[in-house]
């Protein structure tokens, strides 16, 4: 009987499997895990690139753009607007469903999100909003 056939071995790369498979969701949960400042991103954006990242900071120069879908009480808003903080500023983009005023952001409210950080050479980074976890009138 070879080694690989045994139980021993079978075990052996099962626990390896499970311990790389725990090691890559915890580095994919690591970057949203804390908030990290905007200027953080925009200083090292090749570290961020495509990754969900957590930040923090004050809405400014929102917009709402309203589209109503095809199928009957599918309403989507599309928010834009900059979100800042003590380390700079970056645009966001955020779509929610229209009929919770919860989703709807306002000039001056505290946000922290979860996001897509995106970026391009030849403009500043973007966030593409996944979820606004907390939200506070200023």
């Amino acid at each position: 009987m070879a080694f690989y056939d045994s139980w021993n071995y079978r075990r052996y790369v099962g626990w390896w499997v499970l311990m790389a498979l725990s090691i890559g969701l915890f580095a994919s949960l690591s970057w949203a895990g804390s908030v990290l400042k905007l200027g953080s991103l925009l200083a090292n954006p090749d570290a961020y690139q495509s990754k969900i990242v957590r930040v923090e900071g004050i809405v400014a120069k929102h917009q709402l753009k309203h589209i109503k879908g095809l199928a009957k009480n599918v309403d989507k808003c599309v928010q834009s607007f900059t979100v800042t903080d003590e380390t700079g500023a970056m645009q966001a983009a955020y779509s929610a469903n229209c009929s919770s005023a919860m989703n709807l952001l306002r000039n001056q409210d505290r946000v922290t999100m979860e996001a897509r950080f995106e970026w391009a050479p030849v403009k500043a980074g973007m966030l593409n909003v996944q979820d606004v976890l907390t939200k506070r009138a200023t």
